[in-house]
């Protein structure tokens, strides 16, 4: 069934209006909703209007965007997961917009299925729903029956859509292998999962789960087998690793052979180095080099999620966004994977940011949104530009269209959660 053809079926009941509070235009700064950018930024457009019938004008200008979705199979489809007016999907890249699910609770995920883009689930409250039918119907597939649990994230495989995986509040990572109707626990992390990335780019069986409060952890085999990447070593980009490795080793040395190196310059450092190291013991120098970063794990608060997105400059990365700041899982050549924390213009935990993208053709263009500003780096962060943001709105969600064509932002009102 075509979403042309739909359209024309669920047109008649957004133009009646019954739904949605008529609003006249008013200053896009003042609002929330979803901007479009086709200049990566430089200017933005307020994309927020209904289809409706002759002059009235409907938008969904005040909406707290929770959510948004693309379409793999259709650059100019967009979903808009909102906090309690449902789901406004656009096939037009957000230059008019249709309404759907609504009443029930926060849009806290969406996903389209990679080959069959008129499916599409949505985790809305506790409920994980289904449409085959561009969103013109829905049925529940699958609810969470105890107090306080909520659906938080869903993702779908590719090529084999049978598998949906989905995480809740309660941390319990579900798998269905036949289009949700029957699911699996695969495993019950410690606190909510807030993010679950899988990798159909790379492999579909690797998939990142990002929780609450323990960091990420990867999957390899489709949730059989789980790795704590919070256990991998970081790069930290405020300190100076190699500085530290080499003090680490003339204090070893000075204990053992008193050889006063505290009391050279660093021209005598320098040229004694090599001496030095080679100096210590086989286990002294592994167990220095060993210790020369330490796992992530062991910096303070960065076990606190923000936020997780895919990474697709890379046949397998991911990024991570923490209380401190910004890192990449990178797997090096002929060595182990390590974070690798991008350098910020602002100090570690003093601004929160609320989304990050990574450009998917540039590995060193990176983008993130904070309550007021959208950064960007064209060199993995080492000269960053900050525009001012077209709202008072945060920037929740940032994303581009399939084809690049336009940079959008969902944006929600933190003072009023």
């Amino acid at each position: 069934m075509s979403k042309t053809f739909l359209l024309l079926l669920i047109l008649p009941l957004v133009l009646s209006g019954c739904f949605l509070e008529v609003k006249q235009k008013e200053t896009a700064g003042a609002y929330g909703g979803v901007f479009r950018s086709a200049d990566i930024g430089a200017t933005w457009q307020h994309a927020t209007e209904l289809y409706t019938v002759g002059a009235q004008q409907v938008n969904f200008n005040a909406s707290n965007v929770s959510i948004l979705a693309l379409d793999p199979l259709d650059n100019a489809a967009v979903y808009a997961g909102t906090q309690s007016d449902g789901i406004f999907y656009s096939y037009d890249y957000g230059a008019g917009w249709y309404n759907t699910l609504r009443d029930k609770g926060v849009i806290n995920a969406i996903a389209v299925d990679p080959k069959y883009h008129c499916t599409i689930y949505a985790a809305a409250h506790n409920t994980i729903y289904k449409s085959i039918d561009c969103a013109r119907t829905w049925k529940s597939i699958y609810f969470e029956t105890r107090p306080g649990q909520f659906v938080t994230s869903l993702t779908i495989a590719d090529p084999d859509s049978r598998f949906i995986y989905a995480g809740t509040a309660g941390g319990s990572f579900l798998k269905s292998q036949d289009y949700g109707v029957s699911w699996d626990v695969m495993r019950r992390f410690e606190g909510a999962i807030k993010n679950i990335i899988i990798q159909n780019h790379f492999n579909s069986n690797t998939i990142y789960v990002a929780t609450d409060k323990k960091g990420v952890h990867k999957t390899r085999d489709g949730g059989f087998t789980w790795e704590d990447l919070m256990d991998i070593d970081v790069d930290q980009a405020e300190v100076d690793e190699e500085e530290l490795f080499k003090q680490a080793v003339f204090k070893k040395l000075d204990r053992s052979k008193n050889l006063g190196w505290s009391g050279l310059t660093d021209e005598q450092k320098d040229e004694r180095w090599e001496d030095y190291f080679e100096e210590l013991l086989e286990w002294e120098q592994a167990e220095l080099i060993a210790n020369k970063y330490p796992p992530l794990k062991a910096i303070r608060y960065t076990s606190n999620t923000h936020v997780l997105n895919t990474d697709k400059s890379v046949p397998d990365g991911v990024i991570f966004v923490n209380r401190i700041g910004i890192y990449r899982l990178e797997d090096r050549p002929g060595d182990d994977e390590m974070w690798m924390q991008i350098k910020l213009l602002t100090p570690p935990a003093s601004e929160v940011i609320h989304s990050v993208m990574v450009n998917e053709q540039d590995a060193n263009d990176v983008y993130y949104g904070t309550a007021s500003a959208l950064y960007h780096t064209v060199d993995n962060g080492e000269n960053w530009a900050i525009s001012a943001l077209p709202t008072v709105y945060t920037a929740k969600m940032l994303n581009f269209s399939p084809d690049n064509k336009y940079l959008y932002i969902g944006v929600f009102n933190t003072s009023r959660r």
